[in-house]
């Protein structure tokens, strides 16, 4: 076409001012090209990409998901569009095209990232997980995607996973604060579970006077009635705590452990899991490793509550 040079010129100039940062003369630019051609895939990403760059992204969603009709061959259109739909919030829609972006470019890291963050805030906790390690698999140096992989564990409630990738975060970029904030939450949480496991210390030093008779200081004794209701809404509180316990039981065994399952039952007899994602049964099976860990900590925490009850009632007649 006779305005085929001209377009690429017009082009060469606007991602010249993209790259200087005056992103509004690109826009212009980029516009004036399409009035020449507006079916050029290269157009219409240097709008897409102007237009991100102003935080238009409804337009820049536009733009970017008419490469991928103009030249569906183009991943990084692919990848831009699922980032620019996880910025907004449509998250299904991200998942579905950087699941399509990944299957193009399987040596993505951004494409892998940006997939692992839309799962994540899909509470699609065990998908995330392989989506941020492939990116890590890519690109080791990646800090974002540790200090994401930590939160999804955070999420999952798998302390010692979210510790271990909010370390490695800080490792490659000591100033990054949401790292240090998130690897600050992880091992409070898990002094606090171990607290919570081992509440009491050993007593030292106590003669055979003052010797404390266990047995004495459970026996049930008569209550007032001012005791008998601070009893019963004592009693409320707990059942209250193990009603929301049992909910997060039901949640993580829907959301969590039966997915992971069916990914493991369809890989006896298929290549890929019931998403579409090219798994190994060793990789499955790791995932819904990762899904029980995240799934003990709600059980414990209904024991705790069940045995809290028990010596209540033990306390009491």
């Amino acid at each position: 076409m006779a305005d085929e040079p001209i377009i690429d010129e017009l082009c060469q100039r606007a991602r010249k001012y993209l790259k200087t940062g005056r992103v509004r003369e690109a826009l212009a630019v980029f516009e004036e090209a399409r009035q020449l051609n507006d079916l050029d895939p290269d157009v219409h990403y240097g709008l897409a990409t102007a237009h991100c760059l102003l935080d238009a992204f409804e337009s820049s969603a536009k733009h970017f998901e008419l490469v991928t009709r103009l030249d569906p061959r183009r991943s990084a259109a692919w990848i831009n569009l699922g980032a620019v739909y996880n910025r907004l919030g449509n998250f299904s829609k991200a998942v579905e095209v950087l699941r399509r972006a990944v299957q193009i470019d399987r040596k993505s890291s951004a494409g892998f990232y940006n997939l692992g963050f839309a799962y994540r805030r899909l509470k699609q906790w065990a998908l995330a997980v392989p989506a941020y390690r492939e990116a890590i698999r890519i690109d080791p140096q990646m800090a974002d995607a540790y200090l994401n992989l930590g939160k999804v564990y955070l999420e999952m409630g798998n302390m010692p996973q979210a510790a271990a990738q909010f370390k490695k975060a800080l490792d490659l970029q000591p100033d990054l604060e949401r790292a240090r904030r998130g690897l600050e939450q992880a091992q409070v949480q898990l002094k606090s579970d171990h607290d919570a496991r081992s509440p009491f210390g050993p007593l030292v030093n106590l003669d055979d006077s003052a010797q404390i008779d266990v047995n004495a200081a459970m026996q049930g004794r008569e209550l007032t009635d001012s005791e008998r209701a601070i009893d019963r809404r004592e009693i409320f509180k707990l059942l209250t705590q193990a009603a929301t316990d049992l909910q997060e039981v039901m949640t993580c065994l829907e959301k969590q452990i039966n997915p992971t399952l069916r990914t493991l039952n369809r890989l006896l007899t298929h290549r890929s899991s019931p998403h579409g994602e090219t798994l190994t049964r060793t990789e499955a099976f790791e995932h819904f490793q990762e899904a029980r860990t995240a799934f003990e900590p709600r059980l414990k925490q209904i024991r705790r509550v069940v045995q809290q009850l028990r010596d209540h009632e033990a306390s009491v007649k």
